[in-house]
């Protein structure tokens, strides 16, 4: 594993439900020793991109992220459209909406929004979506080239509930199927009572930049209520669409 691969490792264990850790339990979830995660650490702190909170202390991210993602968004302003297209389309289809991003091993959400009524499905914004359980994973891999697809089905799979799948024969036939209807499905593959649907948005490249879905509880989610959503989720991936490419 080459060091900046390792330093990458060691950065994943951070998230919401863990925004502080210690030297020991960063080198146990990263999988490598002690001296090695100690010396990464040093070498991203003197950078600002992690901080130790107290001396001898656990850590935390630094804020050397923070002058890059507004580069970033500055350049490709995709958070900024991507928040406004999620607030717009959960407001005219009274659902969860998120909008997420390729990673290594999933989607990454980059903007939600939730509506203001007491059955809805819940976002954990930091929760990677593995690509072969979810809707916006799986409209990712449809649409992907070929390469990309290939890299992402050589990934190991997990199951998480009994609908899961997991073999690779099973997962091209949906995909496949998937690329011919234009938008994906999912229903309590990834999380039990978590229905939805998604479609991919593109800019200058061969594969799709994002995907946006539309979550539902799984009692409410039928052809009737799926045909009702998807022009609603097509207009929301002009909106993206345009906002990124200009037309």
């Amino acid at each position: 594993m080459k060091t900046v691969d390792k330093a990458m490792s060691v950065l994943d264990q951070f998230s919401m439900e863990r925004t502080e850790v210690g030297l020991s339990e960063l080198a146990t979830l990263s999988g490598l020793d002690k001296a090695a995660t100690r010396r990464l650490l040093v070498a991203m702190a003197k950078h600002g991109f992690v901080e130790q909170v107290a001396a001898g202390g656990k850590y935390r991210l630094g804020h050397g992220f923070l002058r890059l993602a507004r580069i970033r968004e500055a350049t490709v302003p995709i958070v900024r459209a991507a928040q406004e297209t999620t607030d717009w389309l959960s407001e005219q289809v009274d659902e969860t909406v998120h909008i997420g991003v390729p990673g290594e091993k999933g989607m990454t959400t980059i903007a939600y929004c939730m509506p203001s009524k007491g059955n809805v499905i819940n976002i954990i914004p930091t929760q990677v979506l593995p690509f072969h359980l979810t809707s916006s994973g799986l409209v990712h891999l449809a649409f992907a080239t070929d390469e990309t697809r290939e890299r992402i089905l050589a990934i190991k799979r997990e199951k998480t509930t009994d609908a899961s799948q997991t073999r690779k024969t099973d997962i091209v036939r949906t995909i496949n199927a998937f690329k011919e209807t234009g938008f994906s499905q999912s229903r309590n593959t990834f999380e039990n009572g978590v229905a939805s649907i998604a479609m991919p948005f593109f800019a200058d490249g061969p594969d799709p930049v994002g995907t946006v879905a539309i979550a539902v509880p799984d009692a409410n989610m039928n052809d009737e209520r799926v045909n009702e959503l998807l022009p609603f989720l097509r207009e929301a991936v002009v909106r993206m669409q345009t906002s990124l490419t200009g037309f």
